[in-house]
């Protein structure tokens, strides 16, 4: 049986790997709210992996793969941050605080690669205060 990177669709090694990390991610989100959910006797929503497709022929580029995942990483994050403020639960908030730098990560991860392959321009960085003055 081979493993979801290899039969992933993404050309680049490096976007497979950043896509199948991505994945694990997510999956430990699901796990941990589900978790609370289960516990609250709440249901936990079901998994769409049933909606993923075996094909192994590259449908979509992936500057555009990678272009769609940091959007939604980046929604993600606004999510956590909207979900913080409007819990009521202190127990739930923290959960979303202690995930959040997992996916900053991530998304950093994500830009990094699209700078790399020329896909988005780096941002402009601040000067080096330190340099300017020995310089």
């Amino acid at each position: 049986m081979k493993k979801l990177y290899e039969i992933l669709i993404a050309q680049d090694k490096e976007v497979k790997e950043y896509l199948v990390r991505g994945r694990q991610i997510a999956q430990q989100h699901v796990d941990l709210f589900s978790e609370m959910l289960i516990s609250e006797d709440l249901p936990a929503p079901m998994s769409w992996d049933s909606a993923v497709s075996d094909s192994t022929t590259p449908v979509f580029s992936d500057k555009l793969m990678m272009f769609n995942v940091s959007s939604m990483v980046a929604a993600g994050i606004g999510n956590y941050g909207m979900a913080i403020a409007a819990s009521p639960r202190r127990d739930i908030a923290l959960k979303y605080a202690t995930l959040l730098p997992e996916i900053a990560l991530y998304a950093e991860a994500g830009a990094k690669i699209m700078i790399k392959h020329g896909w988005m321009e780096e941002p402009p960085q601040a000067d080096d205060r330190n340099e300017i003055i020995q310089g």
